[in-house]
C-alpha cells in the first residue's frame, strides 16, 4: 500500500503551520474559561446589562458608543447567565490573539508573531479584560483588524483591503471614541507610503470621506458625552507623571502589585523620601512582599520576559522597515491619549490604551 506521499506533506506543512498558534489559542481559551462565572457580576458589567436590557445603551439613545451594545443584545438574546454573558468578551479575546499573530508574522516574521500573540495570551490585565461583560476585547479586536488590512494595504494596496481597514476602523470608532486616535498613525503611514502615488491617496480618500460622513451625525452626541466624561469621576485621576507613566504601561503588561502603588498618585518626591527612610528591602517587603507571593513572582516573570523581548527586538541589527510601522501604531496613539491626559482630565490608563 502505497502512501500518498503529496497529501501527507500538505498536511504535515498545514500543521507546522498552524499548530503554534492553535497551541496558544488553546491556552489562552482555559485561561479565559477558568473559573469565568466564579465571581459576581461587578458594577461596570451590570452597567452594560442593565442599560443593554433597557435600550438606553442602544441607538438612537445611545449614538456615543452603541455598537459593543448591540452586539451584546444580540447575545442576550440566547442567554443570560453570568458565563454566557462573559463568553462574548472570551471570543473577542481569542479573536484578538490570532489577529495580532497575523500581524506580528506579516511585518517581522511567524516568531514575532507568535511571542505577540503569547505574551497578549498570558497579559493578566487582557485575562482580566476577557473575563467580563464590557467592550474591552472588541476594542483590540477591531483596531488590530484594522491594522492588519491596512499592513495589507499598505503592501498592496487593493480595494479589499482598504475596505476592510475602513470597516474596521469605523466600527472601532462607534465602539469607543478614543479609537479616533487610531488614524492619527494611519494617515502619517498612508502619506509616506503612497506620497507620490495620487491615485492611492485618493482611493484613502474616498474611505476617509465615508467614514467622516457616517460618523458626522453622531459628532455632537460624542462631543457632548465626551466632554461630560472629562468632567466627570475621571478628574479625580492625577495628571501622569514620569512614575504614573510607568506604571500604566506596567500595567498594561503585568499587573501586578507594584503598580497599586506607583498608580496611586504618589509622587517621585514622596517615593524617593520613603527610600530615605528606608532599606530598599524594607520598602519592598512593607509594600510589595505582604501580597500573595505566587500571583507576585507570575506578574514578575511575565515582566521580565516582556522586558527581554522587547530588548531583543530594539537591539536587533537588521530592523525591518515594517517595524518602523509598529512604531508609528504604537506611539502616537499612546502619544495622544498622553496630550489629552494632560490637556484635559487624565485617561491615561491601561483599558485605553488596549
Amino acid at each position: 500500500m502505497k502512501l500518498n506521499t503529496p497529501a501527507l506533506g500538505i498536511r504535515a506543512n498545514w500543521l507546522q503551520k498552524w499548530m503554534p498558534i492553535g497551541l496558544i489559542l488553546v491556552v489562552a481559551t482555559g485561561l479565559y474559561l477558568y473559573q469565568l462565572g466564579t465571581e459576581s457580576l461587578w458594577y461596570d458589567e451590570l452597567f452594560s446589562i442593565n442599560k443593554t436590557q433597557s435600550g438606553i445603551s442602544l441607538p438612537p439613545k445611545n449614538l456615543t458608543r452603541p455598537f459593543y451594545f448591540m452586539i451584546l443584545y444580540i447575545w442576550m438574546q440566547f442567554g443570560t447567565s453570568t458565563v454566557w454573558l462573559r463568553g462574548l468578551s472570551v471570543i473577542f479575546g481569542l479573536g484578538s490573539i490570532f489577529l495580532i499573530y497575523l500581524l506580528g508574522r506579516r511585518l517581522a516574521g511567524k516568531p514575532v508573531g507568535l511571542i505577540a500573540a503569547l505574551l497578549l495570551t498570558l497579559s493578566p490585565v487582557f485575562i482580566n479584560h476577557a473575563q467580563e461583560v464590557r467592550m474591552y476585547t472588541l476594542i483590540p479586536f477591531l483596531s488590530l483588524g484594522g491594522t492588519l488590512a491596512l499592513a495589507h494595504a499598505l503592501e498592496n494596496p487593493r480595494f479589499a483591503a482598504i475596505n476592510w481597514w475602513a470597516v474596521a476602523r469605523f466600527l472601532a470608532l462607534v465602539t469607543t471614541p478614543v479609537s479616533v486616535t487610531l488614524f492619527l498613525p494611519d494617515l502619517v503611514l498612508i502619506g509616506w507610503q503612497f506620497r507620490n502615488q495620487k491615485r492611492r491617496l485618493f482611493a484613502f480618500g474616498i474611505r476617509l470621506l465615508l467614514i467622516g460622513s457616517c460618523w458626522l451625525p453622531l459628532v455632537s452626541a460624542v462631543d457632548e458625552s465626551s466632554t461630560k466624561f472629562l468632567k466627570g469621576w475621571v478628574t479625580q485621576y492625577p495628571k501622569p507623571n514620569i512614575i504614573l507613566i510607568v506604571s500604566e504601561v506596567t500595567h498594561l503588561t503585568a499587573f501586578w502589585p507594584l503598580r497599586h502603588l506607583l498608580g496611586s498618585g504618589i509622587s517621585a518626591n514622596d517615593l524617593m523620601k520613603q527610600l530615605n527612610q528606608q532599606s530598599i528591602m524594607e520598602w519592598l517587603v512593607e509594600h510589595v512582599l505582604t501580597s500573595n507571593l505566587v500571583p507576585l513572582f507570575y506578574y514578575m516573570a511575565y515582566t521580565a520576559m516582556a522586558i527581554g523581548l522587547l530588548a531583543i527586538a530594539l537591539l536587533s541589527r537588521h530592523p525591518s522597515k515594517k517595524l518602523w510601522w509598529i512604531k508609528v501604531w504604537a506611539l502616537l496613539p499612546a502619544g495622544s491619549i498622553l496630550l489629552i491626559s494632560y490637556v484635559s482630565s487624565s485617561i491615561w490608563k491601561a483599558r485605553y490604551l488596549l
